[in-house]
């Protein structure tokens, strides 16, 4: 041997002494030993090692001469030594039966039967009746994973991680079936409805997909019913609900708790539903727009001209609409789209249901026809303790996600509310009013609306009104609370509304916006004038001019049932057209 032995001596005794060890070296470092044919110099390739000098400590050199073979990782792209052939549709992928194997119990067990039956030369897998069709678009990523060094860092787009989890599935691929539970577990609240269009391109009704995915489709169901705004204000997010098949979007319209900040949101969505044309390409689509026969998974209609089944689904969603809560304006824009979008039993079960809420007799004369359900509202959106509004009390909520949304001058309104004779309802400008005021400014306004009953010259005299912007709790243990303002004015034919242009400052909205971006404002007439909000009690009040002296304090802030009052001299409300007020000059106590 060309080597000496290498001695570590060790010098510490047997009874714990503390001395170190030490190598014993030899005086000189011995050459390599290269094999029986390395005689030459010349004729060496391989390993070189560096020995450190005489009594110095530390770790041997080594180091590879020879190259970089071996080092570059196998591809699926590029077919460089492949012995497999799969067929995904009309692909062809030259791939490692080896990787296959390892990653595939699919793989593994059809290779052993190919072995076992010695099937010709063709050594490869036909998936395409294997996989749903609107998978085979995903089958690519599929490869990436198995191939890849790192699958913990995988990443997959939320448009297709349901496609992977069905791929990993069927081929029974678990570590790509962990890693797609793991990322549709953590993504889920924010893409429920991707998750549930990816589920119905692939599901075929009737038949059973297994527990993991039927929960998430029943959970994706059930989050998309409770976060149903909130989602169509993400383009992604209601572009793939628009994409759902007509009997999914059915079962999600018609729970209770739909959270919606009025029914004209539902109404403007299932009209959006069925004005597409052409819906967005589908997986399950052939190239010219007819459904796959292999794939007969609940798909939107690839056109907007449905045939008699498609027909039949778009009724049941006009009928989850419920009529009776939509706007006046939104009612009069469906009544006025034709028999090709609103089909004229719909328009009558439509005049029905408004009928029974609104005549008087409605309920007696039409209960015996089976329309109680649609006059069920959707669960009212409020923060946790506050109180539904009485009959005085005027709720209006809408939804706020970013500054952009609204521009400024455009206005909302609620459902007007009969108070006696007089008919009000809440105007809000969530950008605010285009007539000066700061933009950012929230601008809230309590408007009355003339009836075809009043007379020309209808007045209500001295009504004292309120509005609030409610805020949500911030936290666990803490109660909800509002900023209230509160004002005198006459209503009159000229003087239609009263209210604030800088209810809220610029960016002071998000301190009260709720966990799902809503916005609650209360507007409500006080009990001591509720003797003037009737035509035939009206006195010789001239109405209140606009001079704050006298008038009830605003900037008031209502704590769960506690005032603090605002500083005295606060401006007085104005109109929505005008500007008759006078900015602040010092910051409201809260």
């Amino acid at each position: 041997s060309h080597f000496r032995s290498l001695h570590l001596g060790r010098l510490a005794d047997m009874d714990g002494s503390d001395e170190e060890e030490h190598w014993n070296l030899p005086t000189s470092p011995p050459a390599p030993f290269l094999g029986p044919e390395a005689s030459s110099s010349e004729h060496t390739v391989g390993a070189s090692m560096a020995f450190p000098a005489t009594g110095a400590k530390g770790a041997l050199g080594l180091s590879f001469s020879g190259g970089s073979g071996g080092m570059t990782s196998l591809s699926w792209r590029d077919g460089r030594f492949s012995d497999w052939t799969v067929q995904v549709g009309e692909k062809f992928y030259h791939l490692h039966a080896f990787l296959l194997a390892r990653a595939s119990l699919f793989f593994e067990s059809h290779m052993s039967i190919a072995a076992r039956t010695e099937q010709g030369n063709f050594k490869g897998s036909d998936l395409t009746e294997v996989l749903p069709t609107s998978c085979h678009s995903a089958f690519e990523d599929a490869l990436d994973f198995m191939y890849s060094e790192n699958q913990a860092n995988f990443e997959a787009p939320a448009s297709k991680a349901l496609l992977l989890l069905k791929i990993a599935d069927i081929l029974q691929i678990s570590s790509l079936f962990e890693a797609m539970g793991r990322r549709i577990e953590a993504a889920f609240e924010d893409t429920a409805p991707l998750l549930l269009e990816q589920y119905c391109r692939f599901h075929i009704p009737g038949t059973d997909d297994g527990a993991a995915l039927r929960q998430i489709r029943d959970g994706a169901v059930d989050l998309i019913a409770r976060k149903f705004q909130p989602f169509l204000t993400n383009t992604e997010m209601k572009t793939a609900l628009l994409r759902l098949p007509a009997r999914v979007l059915v079962e999600i319209l018609d729970a209770d708790e739909l959270l919606v900040a009025s029914e004209d949101v539902v109404f403007d969505f299932v009209l959006s539903r069925l004005q597409l044309e052409e819906p967005p390409e589908s997986d399950g689509q052939n190239s010219d727009g007819s459904s796959a026969d292999s794939d007969a998974g609940e798909k939107a209609s690839p056109s907007g001209r449905p045939d008699c089944a498609e027909s039949d689904d778009e009724e049941a969603l006009w009928d989850k609409v419920r009529w009776a809560f939509l706007s006046s304006q939104k009612f009069a824009q469906a009544l006025a789209l034709g028999k090709s979008l609103l089909k004229p039993e719909v328009t009558l079960r439509a005049l029905t249901a408004r009928s029974i809420r609104f005549d008087l007799g409605g309920a007696e004369a039409f209960g015996s026809m089976g329309y109680v359900a649609s006059l069920v509202p959707r669960r009212p959106i409020l923060p946790p303790g506050v109180p539904p509004p009485t009959s005085t009390e005027i709720d209006f909520c809408f939804h706020y996600a970013h500054s952009e949304q609204y521009a400024c001058g455009e206005a909302l309104r609620s459902q007007p509310k009969r108070i006696g004779d007089v008919v009000l309802r809440v105007l809000v400008f969530p950008a605010g009013t285009d007539t000066g005021v700061a933009r950012g400014s929230l601008s809230v306004f309590l408007e009355a609306v003339p009836q075809p009953n009043w007379p020309r010259d209808w007045e209500f005299a001295n009504i004292r009104y309120g509005i609030a912007c409610i805020r949500w709790p911030s936290g666990s243990g803490e109660t909800w609370a509002a900023k209230k303002k509160s004002d005198l004015w006459t209503f009159k034919a000229n003087r239609l509304d009263r209210g604030w242009h800088d209810f809220l400052a610029p960016g002071e909205i998000h301190r009260y916006l709720g966990p799902d971006g809503f916005v609650c404002i209360r507007g409500s007439l006080e009990q001591e004038c509720l003797g003037r909000a009737f035509l035939l009690n009206q006195g010789s009040h001239t109405g209140y001019s606009g001079d704050p002296e006298g008038a009830f304090l605003d900037g008031d802030v209502s704590l769960c049932g506690r005032v603090v009052v605002g500083g005295v001299g606060d401006a007085a409300g104005s109109s929505a057209s005008r500007r008759s007020w006078v900015p602040r000059s010092h910051p409201e106590q809260q």
